[in-house]
């Protein structure tokens, strides 16, 4: 690990001595964020997807440290620079580790350990106009922050013409490297469009679609990927079905004096062919399922925030409804499938804990179920170093979580549950922030069906979770 670092080190420094004789200006930037696990009485239920919920309490504390530097060397005129950033964390303290290996470039980054996080080549494109830029590498790519929005690899366009901003990529999330000349070469393809546009002062509208395609030439059935809804998420088939997936969406925002307005809808069509489907989770099973099948997907998103700001105030309030499917035993997927992102709205269900490497869910719903979500949040910026803040949550799932409960009954809940978040940030310096936050659910019965030991109907486990960072950005 040391010497892979010493040796990183050493070509930088090499770079930053040599460009200035190329007539580039290099920058170095830097986030090193050192996030501590206050306290949690939860620490079964932090396991991306496989959290359970044991009877009492599995209390843990933990420190951890996630350091990234990037580096952007452009050329005086600006036409022309490159990016590398890398990252080393979260490394958490006293844990045992091995070296992870590279995977390359696809969904989320590429490695472990020292991960390279961007990599990638950006110029303006002559013979356009100034504003029209090309990127090609592994980039930070955001299609829409409850669709996809993540560090992939690909060739993206970004052109402005007035009031008009003109979005286009190619994106490769998987290559198939086979070689046998009896099989067909089948990657995963992602095919991106979005125009935005002002129509009135204040307001903002994209109109976007992403296509997706991608076919493993598998004809053994046996072979099928089995889609379950517990990893119900479109990098979670890697590139293991026949994938034709459309979405197609609507986003933007709008300021009227102190009230601004934020909304997204987004429809999902298309069809998942050659899989399986089943409801199990963790050998929870309500005999669900369906093999061998062609899937259609037809499923929708729509989201919005209402707020006003008050002096040093801000309030929110944030609602979306992500469909959910009612029925596993049939060939259609209705729930709502994110493709990559990461989400921070709820501090105990999702990314909100500023140990965000540990968490539930990165999505913005439960299994195939769906979500209804409302958030009500009050923000204050007391002075210019402190700011507090805490929010209401209600949550529910669109469709029923079906199960069976240790009598042999079969229950239907949809009541994630109310949670209670708050936060407080100050500067030590400018460029050095202390923050602490802290969030309660007190769980409703859908939460049943997580617990391992008293699944009775009826929600027996709430979840408290507190986390705490120092964080250096330069």
């Amino acid at each position: 690990m040391s010497k892979r670092v010493g040796l990183i080190m050493i070509a930088l420094l090499v770079v930053a001595f040599a460009l200035p004789a190329l007539a580039a200006d290099v920058k170095i930037k830097g986030d090193f964020n050192n996030r501590f696990m206050v306290y949690t009485n939860h620490n079964d239920w932090l396991d991306s997807e496989k959290g359970v919920l044991g009877d009492g309490t599995s209390a843990e504390t933990w420190g951890e440290a996630k350091y990234r530097m990037w580096f952007d060397a452009s050329t005086n005129d600006g036409k022309v620079k490159g990016i590398w950033a890398f990252e080393i964390g979260g490394i958490e303290y006293g844990k045992p580790g091995s070296m992870g290996k590279s995977v390359g470039g696809s969904y989320s980054g590429d490695a472990i350990n020292v991960e390279t996080r961007w990599l990638y080549t950006d110029f303006q494109l002559p013979w356009v106009c100034e504003k029209a830029r090309v990127r090609m590498g592994l980039q930070p790519f955001k299609v829409n922050s409850y669709l996809w929005a993540e560090t992939v690899m690909g060739v993206t366009t970004d052109i402005s013409a007035g009031p008009v901003n003109l979005n286009f990529a190619w994106i490769r999330p998987y290559r198939d490297e086979t070689k046998d000349p009896d099989n067909d070469v089948e990657d995963l393809d992602a095919f991106y469009a979005r125009v935005n546009f002002k129509p009135a002062d204040g307001v903002k509208v994209g109109v976007f679609g992403v296509y997706m395609t991608g076919d493993p030439d598998e004809s053994n059935p046996a072979n099928f990927k089995t889609i379950t809804s517990q990893y119900y998420q479109v990098k979670k088939l890697g590139n293991e079905t026949e994938l034709d997936l459309f979405n197609l969406g609507v986003d933007g925002k709008a300021n009227f004096g102190p009230v601004f307005v934020n909304w997204d809808l987004i429809y999902q069509t298309g069809s998942i062919d050659g899989a399986n489907f089943s409801e199990s989770y963790n050998g929870w099973d309500y005999n669900k399922g369906v093999v061998n099948e062609d899937f259609d997907v037809n499923a929708w998103f729509a989201h919005f925030d209402v707020g006003m700001n008050v002096d040093k105030m801000k309030f929110t309030y944030t609602f979306w409804y992500a469909s959910g499917d009612d029925d596993g035993s049939d060939g259609d997927l209705d729930g709502f499938m994110t493709i990559d992102l990461d989400r921070a709205d709820s501090i105990c269900l999702m990314e909100g804990g500023y140990t965000d490497d540990d968490y539930y869910t990165e999505s913005v719903g439960l299994l195939d179920k769906g979500m209804i979500f409302n958030k009500l949040a009050f923000d204050f910026k007391a002075s210019k170093k402190l700011k507090i803040g805490a929010a209401a949550i209600y949550m529910m799932t669109a469709e029923d979580i079906e199960y069976v409960d240790q009598d042999g009954k079969k229950r239907q809940e949809d009541e994630v549950g109310i949670e209670f978040d708050a936060y407080l940030k100050y500067k030590i310096y400018d460029n050095l922030e202390f923050a602490v936050n802290a969030g309660y659910l007190f769980c409703g019965d859908a939460m049943d069906f997580w617990e391992v030991d008293k699944r009775d109907g009826s929600s027996d486990e709430d979840i408290f979770i507190s986390t705490m960072r120092v964080r250096y950005k330069f």
